[in-house]
């Protein structure tokens, strides 16, 4: 459906009082443990919808950014009786760490509140989605094996599930598999769904993933049928040459990282997403995106990460930073900050600029950009690290 600009403000100026109202209902529950940090999330929803009236431009997919479905249905939790914290934040690891929505019955229970539509929730648990996101189901053995961690009277806190506009069943049946407790209207499958294979019940994990990725990115491709080149950052170049995503995934490393990582090139591998994206394309980067590449690269990097850095050099053009002319006013002005790096901004500027398609591992820059109302053409990927260098101490195993 298309609106008209005066009908999009006015659905701006609902949802701004709509986030002033849940800031308002959360004020005399502070004895709750995390719920100025909520309120603190959903003014951050209303700073990015007021920038949205301020400029008098607004889109419709901008305010599909807005979070404020999820924020909503997060207070509703924590009005609740029984609720001792919000957004609590669990190590896993050094390198890890988990965000639990809510956290009730003295410890015992941990929700996680899911506001999504249920056909996307479906389509992301079987693989029909951007290359990289993590699926429901991914995210309910994240806080599975994250409650083991840490006990409440001796037991792991049950773990729930809250699916606000519902869930299908096909998928409420694999949480549950899990061990997770599903809440929320129990749907039929929807016949797109049935459309799939499912990869848990798969005896060829392997093909089917990779047919997938091919079919994802073909989507993108035919999203963005119009952009003929790709802006290739930092962490793409780095999972272009990384020996995991070049046949050496079987091996866990001294760092849990990097083991995870190549769990994940095991079950999805990168460099074939990477070559069927550049099929026909211009490849580009700028030159701070290049230097740092190649400064990683000579750092870390083996001698046969090295060698497809120089093979990758020849088939990328390298442009200054300032090519193409000066930002627009949006992304002239995107502040740094959080996850907004200089370098970041530098690369996905130049991208926009050549109305090139930026190819990234770099999610959280894409998000918060959006918080401040700047979007950018983008094909995001998993990320993959340079581990050449670490296979010497670390353990081969047999996939």
């Amino acid at each position: 459906m298309n609106y008209t600009t005066e009908e999009l403000l006015r659905m701006v100026d609902d949802k701004i009082e709509y986030g002033n109202k849940l800031v308002k209902l959360l004020e005399d529950k502070h004895e709750i443990d995390g719920v100025k940090k909520l309120q603190r999330k959903i003014r951050q929803e209303i700073d990015f919808l007021q920038r949205l009236q301020k400029s008098k431009k607004v889109k419709k997919e901008q305010l599909s950014c807005s979070n404020l479905r999820h924020l909503e249905a997060m207070v509703d939790c924590a009005l609740r009786p029984g609720v001792v914290s919000v957004c609590k934040i669990f190590h896993v690891s050094n390198d890890s760490k988990l965000l639990v929505d809510i956290i009730s019955d003295d410890g015992k229970t941990w929700t996680k509140v899911i506001a999504r539509n249920p056909r996307s929730l479906s389509a992301l648990s079987s693989g029909n989605s951007s290359y990289g996101a993590r699926s429901i189901v991914d995210q309910a053995v994240d806080y599975i094996e994250c409650a083991k961690l840490y006990p409440c009277m001796y037991q792991s806190p049950k773990v729930v599930f809250e699916f606000v506009s519902g869930i299908e069943e096909s998928l409420a049946n694999k949480l549950k598999s899990k061990g997770v407790v599903v809440k929320g209207e129990i749907l039929s499958d929807s016949k797109e769904e049935e459309e799939y294979e499912d990869p848990f019940e798969s005896s060829d994990d392997e093909v089917d993933n990779s047919s997938q990725i091919l079919q994802d990115v073909s989507q993108c491709m035919q999203d963005h049928r119009d952009l003929n080149i790709l802006n290739l950052d930092v962490t793409a170049m780095m999972a272009y040459v990384s020996n995991m995503t070049n046949g050496s995934c079987n091996y866990i490393f001294q760092q849990p990282v990097l083991t995870q990582q190549a769990e994940w090139e095991a079950e999805r591998p990168v460099k074939p997403i990477l070559e069927k994206l550049f099929e026909n394309k211009t490849l580009v980067c700028c030159r701070t995106a290049w230097d740092d590449f190649e400064k990683i690269v000579n750092t870390l990097g083996g001698p046969n990460e090295k060698r497809r850095t120089l093979e990758l050099k020849e088939m990328v053009r390298v442009y200054e930073d300032d090519y193409g002319g000066e930002d627009d006013y949006p992304r002239q002005n995107l502040k740094v900050r959080g996850h907004v790096r200089l370098r970041s901004k530098i690369i996905f500027n130049f991208g926009h600029r050549i109305k090139a398609l930026t190819v990234s591992a770099n999610e959280g820059f894409v998000r918060a950009a959006a918080q401040q109302g700047v979007t950018y053409a983008t094909f995001i990927l998993e990320s993959r690290a340079l581990t050449e260098g670490k296979e010497p101490t670390a353990k081969q195993i047999k996939l």
